[in-house]
């Protein structure tokens, strides 16, 4: 898998009772691959459109896997909260 989005803090949010949240982009992994054989695109296969483990166009017929993680940032900066 490959990580397309790296995960950040992008903004805070407030509650009515003062408690601040952090407002949080995930960390974000994507794996292309070949729906006639079911290894995992590379980029040479990207570029050239054929899958070399089975020689099919991989491009006609791919499916894509994305992976989310949610990392708490309250547990890197040591508040707990």
């Amino acid at each position: 898998m490959k990580k397309v989005q790296e995960a950040k803090k992008i903004g805070e949010s407030t509650l009515e009772d003062g408690t601040t949240l952090a407002i949080l982009q995930p960390e974000v992994y994507e794996r292309i691959y070949c729906k006639n054989c079911e290894n995992e695109v590379d980029s040479k296969e990207q570029a050239t459109g054929t899958c070399s483990d089975c020689g099919k166009p991989w491009n006609e017929q791919f499916a894509r896997d994305i992976q989310v993680n949610v990392v708490d940032f309250s547990m890197i900066s040591g508040t707990g909260k």
